[in-house]
């Protein structure tokens, strides 16, 4: 989803603004709708938020200026104004709650892209001269990571850990400790990005939960999990992110 951000588009409104939702019977404070042609994670449409406009509408052509990524669904969704970094995250929070606080989410922006330091945790899971990783496909390219994701405000980075192997691998860590931390710089779509990365080993876990070839949701895409050969992340047969990890694998 991320290759949308700054991208013009259309977007279909089919919830005007003041509009009730058919099962859930909250109101459209702001016109809801679908980009055309396009699918999101859960085989429909990918829907779109539009800010900036202040009557029922039937489409609209804009900009998107913000994802709203749900941790807890499968699929995410796009928000549009007439003009970038018009609104930031916490006003498109703010304007979106009235659907956005059934779900665990969180909003990425042009803005939180370029300026903002992310700090992540990542768990190394081995078994024998294997380790588990996420394979994950965008614009062409596969490639690898491990499990894991953003650390929370107010939260440490160990019961971030927890939660996130809870939420993507379905299981409970006891077991670990802090291996590296690195300092993770690359470039998504021309936009800059810089994170935190503290990697941690995790011992002592029922790995024939970890099923080869599941599929989950992944940090861009859909992806599936893996238990990949180290040799072949070392060797580049294997594409692997963050680059500087594999020297330490």
């Amino acid at each position: 989803m991320i290759e949308y951000l700054g991208k013009e588009i259309i977007v279909k409104i089919d919830r005007p603004m003041g509009t009730i939702h058919p099962k859930h019977n909250f109101i459209y404070s702001i016109n809801y709708g679908y980009i055309e042609g396009t699918k999101a994670g859960d085989s429909e449409e990918i829907d779109a938020y539009v800010l900036g406009v202040f009557r029922p509408i039937d489409s609209f052509k804009g900009r998107v200026i913000g994802i709203i990524k749900r941790n807890d669904d499968v699929e995410d969704k796009l928000v549009v104004a007439k003009e970038l970094n018009s609104y930031d995250k916490y006003q498109i929070k703010a304007l979106t709650e009235f659907q956005k606080r059934f779900f665990d989410s969180e909003i990425i922006t042009l803005d939180y892209l370029r300026s903002s330091i992310r700090n992540t945790v990542r768990g190394l899971l081995r078994r024998e001269s294997k380790v588990l990783v996420l394979e994950e496909e965008y614009k062409g390219e596969v490639y690898y990571y491990l499990p894991g994701g953003g650390i929370e405000f107010l939260e440490t980075s160990e019961d971030a850990l927890k939660r996130e192997m809870k939420e993507e691998l379905n299981i409970n860590i006891i077991d670990y400790r802090l291996l590296y931390i690195i300092s993770n710089i690359f470039e998504i779509d021309g936009i800059n990005a810089h994170e935190i990365v503290q990697i941690y080993e995790i011992y002592n876990i029922d790995d024939e939960k970890l099923i080869d070839g599941t599929t989950m949701e992944g940090d861009i895409m859909p992806c599936k999990m893996k238990w990949i050969e180290i040799d072949e992340l070392i060797n580049g047969t294997k594409k692997f992110y963050p680059e500087e990890l594999i020297k330490l694998l």
